[in-house]
């Protein structure tokens, strides 16, 4: 017994120590950038990656960065008229451009459901597939005050006075009473913070940077993808708020 727990204990100082990467969680993320000027373009750019032991976050080029193609991402325009951003690969992200031609807030939308299924044993009952959403805003002059879902899962904002109020959506409806919402700031420390009755949450940046509003729920409809059992899907959401 003595020498199975050192073992063990062992082969985790190594998981930890010897190879970090292992250890940390990766996730995709959406960065808008633009003037916030009529007639000038906006770049949209969709990256993967980590966080190290030091808060920071690194963009990676493996495997799960080119299966950025299979994200589809559009937007909606100050018309309703919802448009395709095609995504074209960089060195270390994807990028999709537009140009805005009215004042407003044009709402930015992305969906993956095509990755493969995480095999997590040989027991299928461990086996999850992920599908993940993207979502985030970007404002000309006077922004809009539209919060109407978009997709299964999405996140609205308003900003009042530097103080915004989040709109989670699961199944298009208001998300439930408790449900928790993860947000990163730019120094990618974590906040949680649970969703009222009145089916929303409120936040204060503090700084400026990327910011990541996050929610996950999980589907326990067991099922098969690609050829792979599961037992469960990972809906994961992603808000992009970027502040200058």
């Amino acid at each position: 017994m003595f020498t199975i727990r050192t073992a063990l204990s062992l082969l985790l100082f190594l998981s930890t120590f010897l190879f970090p990467q292992l250890a940390k969680a990766s996730a995709y993320w959406m960065e808008i950038h633009g003037s916030g000027k009529i007639k000038e373009e906006v770049k949209i750019q969709v990256c993967y990656g980590f966080i190290d032991d030091l808060s920071e976050r690194h963009r990676t080029t493996g495997s799960e960065f080119q299966r950025i193609k299979d994200f589809s991402f559009f937007f909606l325009n100050t018309k309703g008229e919802k448009l395709t951003i095609k995504l074209q690969p960089k060195e270390d992200h994807w990028e999709g451009t537009f140009i805005p031609d009215h004042e407003g807030t044009y709402r930015i939308f992305g969906m993956n459901d095509q990755q493969p299924v995480l095999v997590r044993s040989q027991d299928p009952k461990e086996n999850v597939r992920p599908i993940d959403f993207m979502c985030g805003a970007y404002h000309v002059g006077t922004p809009s005050e539209n919060t109407t879902p978009l997709q299964f899962m999405d996140i609205s904002l308003q900003e009042k006075n530097g103080i915004y109020t989040i709109f989670p959506y699961r199944n298009m409806k208001p998300s439930e009473k408790g449900t928790m919402l993860r947000i990163f700031n730019p120094e990618n420390w974590e906040k949680n913070i649970p969703v009222d009755k009145e089916h929303r949450a409120i936040f204060k940046p503090t700084m400026p940077g990327l910011y990541v509003i996050r929610q996950d729920w999980q589907d326990t409809t067991p099922g098969i993808f690609l050829g792979t059992s599961y037992s469960k899907i990972r809906y994961r959401n992603n808000y992009c708020l970027w502040i200058n």
